[in-house]
């Protein structure tokens, strides 16, 4: 059984996932359960479990820090993280602390189930590789190839590097080259074998006189080629892109299959095998934007990092959601996404469209409590492009809009909250009236004020004059601002029209009201 600690300063909570969980079950068992930061460290250090379940936020030390904590002197130890939807950002810092994943609050028990699940599968997986590799060093004389090749996959898909002894054992030396990935796909139903297209490739080189290794990865076929480490790196950066060519020229007689191939950057070591794979799968990627049956060159420079401004638009657009018609939405989260096609980064696009969703379903869940949004990460990434995403976004934006709006205007109420909520957003406009609101919720103005009186008791114009008099109020109150910089930020053009309200609504001046605070 797989020992399992609980954290949460919640007691509802800890009690909900130890008790409603089949532990057994997922062969695991609750070996201690703490209510804050300090007792959780402690006990991880007790109890030295397999997987740690954490709230982020409690006393003494926060989540982040514990997974800090476990990821510098528990290695082996999986974080799993609990946090709420205003916590999404702070979440996704602590994966670089190697946290394992992470579960929204209110959990769902058979999320919980899939994520230890998953992390079960995790543990088992890493301790049968280390007790394959206590075999492995036992038979290196006897199956060096299918050894090399295993280490081979280890060290460039895996970055794990061998032991000394190994190295000694077998040479693994790969010269100086690039990892040249392959990425190929069938239209037929038959499944690809990769050691017949492997044969095909290494005959069709060695008819170049270019001697290469294969490492099969999922659907990927990765090429490792070996020149001469005293080559200039120009000479081997044009042999590797003749590689590149002579496979990409071989497929096209096979019309139903299609390849795409990324090229890392340069090794010299099997201590570099790794980094080239992780970048020749980054220039993998630009097919996602630019087409499949290419080949793509990784390069610093050519990948565009999101504008800074990025962040801003995405919160503009969470702000106006509510307010623009479905057209106006359309065309803004077609321009948004777009700007995000110039970084060539799947990943960075992915994980922006799943939290732009997630802050769309808050949206619509302060309207419609029952509402929950069931697009998830594994969903995006079925779009196997970027128009495939951008269309998928577009039209989950289009249909959480029109759920939004026929909440929001089953009864006179929605009208109202939606012009209470203008007016939260807006008082600071002067030309904030009955009439602009109007505009904005497609409704007359006389329709609108009898809503709003019905509903309330009380007009429109009071409504807005008494919020921009509560606003001065803690202006007044709260900076050193003069009286008439006050009533600018509140809406007033005129100071002295804005002095003549608040003594009528505050039965004093501004100037006073500022003194006797």
């Amino acid at each position: 059984m797989l020992k399992v600690l609980i954290i949460d300063d919640e007691p509802f909570i800890s009690k909900g996932l130890s008790e409603k969980i089949d532990w057994p079950g997922l062969g695991c068992e609750i070996c201690g359960i703490a209510s804050n930061g300090y007792e959780g460290k402690k006990l991880i250090n007790e109890l030295n479990p397999d997987i740690v379940v954490s709230d982020i936020v409690m006393p003494g030390h926060t989540g982040l820090e514990l997974a800090e904590f476990v990821h510098q002197n528990h290695k082996d130890i999986l974080m799993i993280l609990l946090s709420g939807y205003d916590e999404f950002t702070f979440a996704k810092e602590a994966f670089k602390f190697g946290v394992f994943d992470y579960l929204l609050k209110p959990t769902v028990v058979d999320e919980v189930k899939i994520v230890i699940n998953n992390a079960v599968k995790t543990i088992e997986q890493k301790r049968d590789k280390e007790k394959n590799y206590e075999y492995l060093e036992n038979a290196l004389q006897e199956s060096i190839p299918i050894i090399e090749q295993s280490l081979l996959y280890d060290i460039t898909v895996k970055g794990i590097v061998p032991t000394q002894n190994i190295k000694q054992s077998i040479d693994l030396t790969p010269g100086k080259g690039a990892v040249i990935t392959i990425e190929i796909s069938s239209d037929s139903q038959d499944k690809l074998s990769f050691d017949i297209i492997a044969k095909s490739i290494k005959d069709l080189l060695l008819t170049k006189n270019m001697e290469v290794r294969f490492v099969t990865h999922d659907q990927y076929l990765l090429v490792l080629p070996s020149f001469s480490l005293l080559m200039p790196d120009k000479v081997v950066e044009t042999r590797l892109r003749d590689i590149a060519e002579n496979i990409l020229g071989y497929f096209p007689f096979e019309d139903r299959i299609h390849v795409s191939i990324g090229i890392g950057g340069m090794y010299a070591s099997i201590n570099t095998l790794h980094s080239s794979y992780l970048q020749s799968m980054k220039a993998l990627t630009q097919g996602y934007f630019i087409g499949k049956g290419k080949i793509h060159i990784y390069a610093d420079t050519s990948i565009q990092h999101c504008n800074n401004n990025f962040s801003a638009k995405l919160s503009s657009f969470i702000e106006k959601f509510e307010e623009w018609d479905l057209e106006k939405i359309q065309y803004e989260i077609t321009v948004l996404l777009k700007e995000l096609k110039n970084t060539f980064d799947r990943e960075l696009v992915l994980n922006l469209s799943l939290e732009l969703l997630i802050k769309l379903g808050l949206i619509v869940a302060k309207w419609d409590k029952n509402f929950t949004m069931t697009i998830g990460y594994q969903q995006l990434e079925k779009c196997k492009t970027f128009d495939q995403l951008l269309e998928f976004m577009s039209q989950t934006c289009m249909k959480v809009k029109k759920h939004l709006y026929e909440t929001m205007n089953k009864n006179n109420i929605g009208v109202v909250e939606q012009a209470k909520r203008i007016i939260e957003q807006h008082y600071a406009n002067p030309d904030l009236n009955a009439q602009f609101i109007a505009e904005q919720l497609d409704v007359s103005v006389s329709y609108l004020s009898r809503s709003f009186k019905k509903n309330t008791g009380e007009n429109l114009s009071n409504f807005l004059t008494e919020k921009r008099i509560q606003v001065a109020k803690k202006l007044l109150a709260t900076t050193d601002l003069k009286a008439n910089e006050v009533s600018i930020m509140v809406g007033f053009l005129d100071a002295r029209y804005f002095g003549q309200v608040f003594k009528k609504i505050m039965r004093t001046t501004p100037s006073e009201y500022k003194k006797c605070r």
